[in-house]
């Protein structure tokens, strides 16, 4: 990955907004040609560069698939605690593992939420766009 997606994908976590995000990286590209020198030796690391901006309240899109991923995996879960009670086999549907589906749910979404963030691309300012 490049610095820039990498630099990115750092800001995301720590929940900055696009916009930030996109004047970050339109800074770090004018410092690039103007300089002459990698992002890299002027910045540091991209992990090192982000952790100096401000963790944001923010939700990325990654956290949101995960989330949804763990919400559907919980009522999974739930269903098969409950219908026994309610006089409901969900075995005859799944098979005898039962929590197995919720776990495959589950750990897609987390590879899923992870991968969106990841391979998003790097947003681009509106100034440049606007070229």
């Amino acid at each position: 990955m490049t610095y820039e997606l990498d630099l990115a994908f750092n800001l995301r976590i720590r929940g900055v907004s696009e916009r930030q995000i996109a004047g970050t990286l339109e800074e770090v590209r004018a410092h690039e040609a103007a300089s002459g020198t990698s992002a890299k030796d002027e910045f540091g690391t991209p992990q090192d560069y982000a952790k100096q901006f401000p963790k944001g309240k923010r939700r990325s899109r990654g956290t949101t698939v995960t989330t949804v991923a763990v919400a559907v995996a919980l009522a999974y879960v739930l269903a098969v605690v409950v219908t026994p009670f309610l006089g409901l086999d969900i075995r005859e549907a799944v098979g005898p593992v039962t929590l197995l589906p919720a776990l495959a749910v589950l750990l897609a979404g987390v590879i899923a939420g992870f991968l969106t963030d990841y391979l998003r691309p790097a947003p681009r300012s509106l100034q440049s766009s606007a070229r």
